[in-house]
């Protein structure tokens, strides 16, 4: 269950971030950008960090949810932010992607603070 749901988050995401378009509505207030970058990468992090973990191993599989984390909590924020610039009506942003990264860490963070196993994906 937790791998479709990080993968559909990661196909969502990127389909969001990679779309053309220059009709996007304004933001409501001055960071409301930020604040979506933040949740959007801080959700993929947290779905990718437990992908082929088993919550009752993890202190055996530290390394399993670092590698997870690095490549979908710190290179996918990268990467999608990077690609919008090949992107028409799109444009690469520094700040987006510092909320990017931000986000991934607080989705690390958080898979080890929330109990995963409760909501049903471990």
């Amino acid at each position: 269950m937790r791998l479709v749901l990080a993968l559909s988050c990661l196909l969502i995401i990127a389909f969001a971030m990679l779309t053309p378009g220059n009709n996007f509505p304004d933001a409501s207030f001055k960071f409301e950008d930020k604040l979506i970058h933040f949740i959007c990468f801080g959700t993929l992090s947290f779905l990718w960090c437990g992908v082929g973990v088993k919550r009752a191993n993890v202190e055996g599989l530290q390394g399993r949810v670092l590698s997870n984390y690095l490549i979908f909590g710190v290179a996918a924020g990268i990467v999608l932010e990077c690609l919008q610039l090949f992107v028409p009506f799109r444009s690469f942003d520094i700040m987006d992607m510092i909320f990017n990264e931000i986000g991934g860490l607080a989705g690390l963070l958080a898979y080890f603070k929330i109990p995963t196993s409760k909501i049903g994906l471990d």
